[in-house]
């Protein structure tokens, strides 16, 4: 059967494990290793192993299936288009966490953390960013970054801002430490920590600070269905430059987010940018 196998492998990458933890009681590792490499699999039970433990819908690396269950990266995708409520929904219900494998249950609560944080109860964000954390290996990088971000997130709305820098600080060492290859593969969640220290700088009211984050950020941010990301930035970097009054660079600013809302024919991006167009065209 033909599948997506390097689909697998950035999931498996995501997770932080590796191909012997991944096959573990499942397959022998060299057989995760020619599915990655090769794209072909003999055994549905295998495949559909694999796919469980890495909490991925089998549908998304194989076209022969019947089954409908919701799975943690399709979770992971409302996220990131932030549909946070029907995340959290989803999140929420009793059935959803059957079968789900200890390895995914750090992502699952990081999850839950950040669609709390943004449905504004902080302290129980907070309360699951610690068992995210909890249950994380020290191999899994990727996501002990995710889980201090979004600490330093939820310590900014808290404004409680050394506790922020503390938890961003650590993301930077830990993005530092990693390999080019590694840093690769991780480059949204890199830039989600550099957007995360520009907000930072604007509860610091370090606008021209802000700005530098911001094109850090722009100069890693992946080319392809990144436009949520794009707009998040340059929503920070209007803010910037309003209060440094520098009108080009804000006028700019808008060009890019509402460049980015046309692309992507998003509802939620297109109402969060709409003024921006007739602001562009009353200067």
């Amino acid at each position: 059967m033909i599948v997506k196998g390097s689909l697998l492998k950035q999931r498996r990458e995501q997770l932080g494990i590796s191909q012997g933890q991944l096959s573990e009681g499942i397959c022998h590792q060299s057989m995760v290793s020619r599915v990655e490499k090769r794209g072909h699999i003999t055994s549905m039970t295998v495949l559909k192993a694999l796919c469980m433990r890495l909490h991925i819908d089998i549908s998304q690396v194989a076209e022969l299936t019947t089954e409908n269950h919701v799975q943690l990266s399709y979770v992971r995708e409302l996220v990131e288009c932030f549909e946070y409520k029907q995340a959290k929904k989803i999140l929420e219900s009793t059935s959803f966490m059957q079968n789900m494998e200890d390895m995914v249950m750090p992502e699952f609560h990081l999850l839950k953390a950040i669609c709390y944080s943004e449905c504004g109860e902080p302290q129980k964000a907070l309360h699951f960013l610690q068992m995210a954390m909890s249950g994380t290996l020290h191999t899994q990088t990727g996501l002990l970054i995710e889980i201090f971000n979004e600490m330093g997130g939820v310590w900014i709305k808290l404004n409680e801002l050394d506790s922020a820098k503390d938890c961003l600080e650590r993301c930077l060492n830990l993005i530092n430490s990693l390999p080019e290859a590694k840093a690769e593969t991780l480059k949204l969640v890199i830039v989600k920590v550099y957007r995360r220290k520009a907000e930072l700088a604007v509860a610091l009211k370090r606008y021209t600070e802000a700005i530098e984050w911001v094109d850090q950020a722009m100069s890693v941010l992946p080319k392809v269905n990144a436009y949520h990301e794009l707009v998040r930035l340059q929503k920070i970097k209007i803010e910037s430059a309003e209060e440094l009054d520098q009108q080009s660079e804000k006028k700019e600013a808008m060009l890019l987010a509402y460049a980015a809302r046309l692309f992507s024919q998003d509802q939620k991006l297109e109402e969060e940018t709409r003024h921006y167009r007739s602001e562009m065209d009353s200067k």
